[in-house]
């Protein structure tokens, strides 16, 4: 089954369609997000956030480009960030709840993640953008915690 997702993925690729995003896998989530962000796409960023984010990239999608909204969410050092580094999405770390994904190497030696929930039906969902040192990073599990 993982081989025929593969083949899809690429033949999507290929095709200049995007990879479609498995929502209940939070590395998944997270590419798919980064791939938008990478080309301004805030329509297909919607179903991969949470109600706060969501309501942002709304707003964004209805102020255009000179909003608050859309500049809260492309400030440039972001913008450089995720087009240097948005192809090295990392495995999923865990920490309480929460998807803890690497995204990202700034220039202080902290890495730049993204955090996603778990929904009650499995579905995982962007909730918050973060720096942390890479050793605590890396001290996370690489498992979630048995509910």
């Amino acid at each position: 089954m993982r081989r025929l997702a593969a083949l899809a993925a690429l033949a999507s690729a290929a095709c200049g369609r995007p990879a479609p995003v498995d929502m209940k896998d939070p590395a998944s989530v997270t590419r798919g997000f980064v791939a938008a962000y990478n080309v301004r796409d805030l329509s297909r960023m919607l179903p991969l956030l949470d109600q706060i984010n969501l309501d942002v990239v709304k707003g964004a999608l209805a102020g255009g480009a000179a909003s608050e909204e859309y500049k809260s969410i492309f400030v440039p050092e972001m913008v450089e960030l995720l087009a240097r580094d948005g192809g090295k999405v990392d495995q999923p770390r865990y920490e309480r709840n929460d998807a803890i994904v690497r995204v990202g190497y700034p220039v202080d030696g902290d890495v730049y993640t993204i955090e996603l929930g778990e929904t009650k039906n499995g579905v995982w969902l962007i909730e918050a953008f973060s720096t942390m040192s890479e050793a605590a990073y890396l001290a996370l599990p690489t498992q979630p915690r048995k509910r």
